[in-house]
């Protein structure tokens, strides 16, 4: 069975989580730092993922602005995944992360992780959220 990626994309560090083979529950993987271009961004992305391929899709947070509309990392997340597409050969999807950073941060707060760790994780944390969350919207069909 194949699995399925989730990317928490930022502009320093990109969050990587992996579903198990059933679909049912996501966890981490991998924390890439970016690199200048998107291009080898999703270079070291797709190396990351190799050993995993071929996936069912990869799932990549939408940071829509909360009146839904895009945003300039949007804009930009949605260029990423175009090319990250096209390199992995596999099925991207777009998932709505409309807060799930400041979800992530309250996870880590109530986990009574310090603030320097919770900068460290959050990007992980969030690509666990994402696709949790689009593997429990799957489940309801």
């Amino acid at each position: 069975m194949r699995r399925i990626a989730g990317i928490d994309f930022g502009l320093a560090r990109i969050g990587i989580a992996l579903s198990d083979e059933k679909k049912i529950l996501a966890s981490p993987f991998a924390l890439i730092q970016t690199e200048a271009n998107l291009q080898k961004t999703a270079q070291k992305i797709y190396k990351a993922l190799i050993p995993h391929f071929p996936l069912d899709a990869i799932v990549i947070g939408l940071p829509l602005l909360l009146n839904g509309k895009d945003s300039p990392l949007s804009l930009k997340v949605r260029e990423f995944a175009k090319i990250l597409e096209d390199l992995c050969k596999t099925k991207v999807v777009l998932w709505d992360e409309r807060l799930t950073s400041a979800e992530a941060d309250r996870v880590m707060k109530e986990a009574k992780l310090k603030r320097k760790k919770r900068a460290k994780e959050i990007d992980l944390i969030a690509a666990i959220l994402i696709l949790q969350s689009y593997l429990n919207a799957k489940a309801k069909f």
